[in-house]
């Protein structure tokens, strides 16, 4: 994949469910290109298909019909032990609640996908990304020691461990007051500019979507505006 090839390409993307006799388009005709380096907001009501078009981003889901590529590799057709793969060192995601295990500290928290990536843990590198999210004097702390804000920092230092080059983030100010949760987008802001991650923010936060270079607006299953809001 050369530097102008977009990162994540969709083309005619459709999702359906069947909900008893009744077929719902969930997703109905989307394309999308997304770039490495960019913040994306994804918005919309309720319905609007916002979930499922982040579900088949981060190849958690699989298309009804359509074409999809995420970092140079086409996953729509894919069964679920290849999208797995595909996911692998690739996407990492951070979410409204943080699932950090109450018995293990901050460090371990961090450490803990690397089990399933078969990965050897490095503290010195886990320290050095508990430090990038400003978190490293907390590093011997269980998460009842520290603030909910605190906590989505730790699930967003253990979402970089891997080093991905997309980072899924959906609704991760959800659970957080209005500080935090800016101080939140004010890192994700800062770690595209210094490390050239992409990241793809699921919000209902007006706020916080004109944070990002973009915000895609859905409404029943369709793109409704893609505008540009940085250069």
């Amino acid at each position: 994949m050369n530097n102008l090839s977009p990162l994540i390409s969709a083309r005619s993307l459709t999702r359906q469910y069947r909900r008893g006799a009744e077929v719902v388009k969930a997703l109905d005709g989307v394309d999308l290109d997304i770039r490495a380096g960019e913040m994306l907001a994804v918005t919309g009501p309720s319905g609007s298909g916002k979930t499922t078009l982040i579900n088949l981003l981060s190849c958690l889901d699989a298309p009804t019909s359509g074409e999809l590529s995420v970092a140079g590799r086409r996953v729509d057709g894919l069964p679920e032990s290849e999208l797995v793969a595909a996911r692998r060192g690739v996407l990492g995601f951070v979410f409204q609640k943080f699932h950090l295990l109450p018995t293990l500290t901050v460090a371990e928290n961090v450490e803990l996908p690397l089990l399933f990536l078969r990965r050897p843990a490095d503290r010195a590198e886990t320290l050095r990304v508990l430090e990038t999210v400003g978190l490293a004097e907390r590093a011997d702390h269980r998460p009842g020691e520290i603030s909910g804000g605190q906590m989505q920092r730790t699930a967003i230092a253990r979402a970089l461990l891997a080093k991905p080059s997309i980072l899924i983030a959906d609704e991760p100010t959800g659970n957080l007051d209005k500080a935090n949760g800016e101080a939140v987008i004010a890192l994700f802001r800062k770690l595209v500019t210094e490390t050239g991650i992409t990241v793809i923010l699921s919000t209902h936060n007006e706020r916080h979507a004109a944070a990002c270079d973009r915000i895609l607006a859905l409404e029943d299953g369709r793109i409704k505006t893609a505008g540009a809001l940085h250069s």
